[in-house]
């Protein structure tokens, strides 16, 4: 018998959040929304709303280790079998006392090594990674580091950006300030075509648009 999968879940929910979030921050400058996202929200209060809507059968697995280590989710609905790894865009304060410290870039490639690992081992719609982020900054590299060098403005790493279908470089060759959305492809099922690797067999959802407070970007 046929059952929703968990793209399907987190669809609806993501809406619900940005909606949400929406009602609460929409008329805030944008340099005070940078404010409340990164000093007033933390990974933990997406988690918690992505989680709601699953109420008694969620499982919130942030803390848990498997020898030691860190599991590799942070929701579990054991009755649906859903796996879902979840990471915040945030930044917080360099050396210098401003806001452009950022997690690194192996902190993402294990979380979608992990999800391709699960899909095929045959778990797809089975398991998801979420990103989420306040829609405050210029250029989401402002949060990620898609460069390949050091600099405030390196040339994109290809195999980084791969990762992104739903960014459209603006200059050739591409800096990583230049990189823009492309919110013609939001709310539509995008594939992964990444370098090195044959057929990931990885979806992506980009969720939100340009007067959106905040978007997320759903992969399975």
């Amino acid at each position: 018998m046929k059952e929703p999968s968990i793209n399907q879940y987190l669809l609806s929910t993501c809406l619900f959040i940005i909606d949400e979030l929406n009602e609460q921050y929409s008329n805030l400058s944008r340099e005070k929304l940078k404010t409340i996202a990164d000093d007033k929200f933390n990974e933990m209060d997406i988690t918690v709303r992505l989680g709601y809507p699953f109420k008694q059968m969620v499982h919130y697995t942030v803390g848990d280790g498997k020898g030691g280590s860190k599991v590799n989710h942070d929701l579990y609905v054991e009755s649906k079998d859903f796996k879902i790894e979840i990471k915040y865009l945030k930044n917080w304060k360099c050396n210098s006392g401003t806001n452009s410290a950022s997690k690194t870039w192996s902190e993402y490639q294990k979380d979608f090594d992990w999800l391709i690992e699960e899909i095929n081992k045959g778990y797809k719609y089975k398991r998801a990674f979420v990103i989420g982020w306040f829609n405050c900054v210029d250029s989401i590299s402002q949060y990620l580091q898609l460069g390949s060098g050091a600099g405030s403005h390196p040339l994109i790493n290809e195999a980084r950006v791969a990762y992104f279908p739903f960014l459209r470089k603006t200059k050739s060759p591409t800096h990583t300030s230049d990189l823009a959305y492309n919110y013609e492809r939001a709310y539509s099922e995008l594939s992964l075509d990444l370098i090195g690797e044959t057929n990931p067999n990885c979806n992506c959802l980009f969720l939100g648009n340009q007067d959106d407070v905040f978007h997320f970007a759903v992969y399975y």
